[in-house]
C-alpha cells in the first residue's frame, strides 16, 4: 500500500498537506499512511478511496489498476479496451498525457 498511497497522491500533484486539509487529519498522518508507519481503518481506506477516485484493492496493493471501481463492469467494458487501458495505466504521467493529447485529437476530428 505505501507506494500506491504516495504514488497516485504525485500522479494528482497533490502535497501531503492539501490531502491531510480535504481529510480533515494531521499531514503526520498522511505521512504514516504513505510510509507504512501506521495502518489506515477501513473508514479512512474508504475515504482515501473515495478522494482519489480510485478502488481500495489498488490502494491495498491488490490490483496494479488505477482506476475507479465503477469503471471495471465486465458488462460495459470489453476485453481489447480493458487491454489498452491497462497498457495506458502504465505509462508515465507525462506518456499519459500524450496519449490524451492525441485520443482528443481524434476525437475532435
Amino acid at each position: 500500500m505505501i507506494n500506491n498511497l504516495k504514488q497516485i497522491r504525485n500522479d494528482k500533484k497533490l502535497l501531503q498537506t492539501k490531502v491531510a486539509m480535504d481529510l480533515n487529519v494531521t499531514q503526520e498522518t498522511i505521512s504514516s499512511y504513505e510510509t507504512g508507519r501506521v495502518f489506515p481503518s477501513s473508514d479512512m481506506l474508504i475515504r482515501l478511496a473515495d478522494y482519489y477516485n480510485t478502488s481500495i484493492d489498488y490502494l491495498l496493493c491488490r490490483t496494479k489498476y488505477n482506476l475507479p471501481i465503477d469503471n471495471i463492469k465486465p458488462n460495459n467494458i470489453s476485453n481489447d479496451d480493458f487491454v489498452l487501458l491497462n497498457k495506458i495505466n502504465s505509462l508515465s504521467h507525462t506518456d499519459k498525457a500524450k496519449v490524451q493529447g492525441y485520443v482528443d485529437s481524434l476525437i475532435s476530428k
